[in-house]
């Protein structure tokens, strides 16, 4: 799931709870939901982590080569 779907199916007050958990704010989410900003690599595997594999890094930054 990207950014955007998680946005659309969790809310929110969920979105903020990830983006805390991931150690950002739901305002610098919200920039790269409509692509003023890119998230960092590092952010990716981050907020992962932090939606308990709900969003993955790869749908995050599909830009990027992750290993499968």
């Amino acid at each position: 799931m990207n950014l955007e779907q998680f946005f659309d199916n969790y809310g929110t007050a969920r979105v903020e709870d990830v983006a805390r958990a991931a150690g950002t704010n739901l305002a610098y989410l919200r920039q790269c939901k409509y692509g003023a900003r890119r998230m960092s690599a590092d952010l990716a595997v981050k907020m992962e982590d932090a939606s308990a594999g709900v969003m993955t890094a790869s749908e995050l930054r599909p830009d990027l080569p992750w290993r499968k």
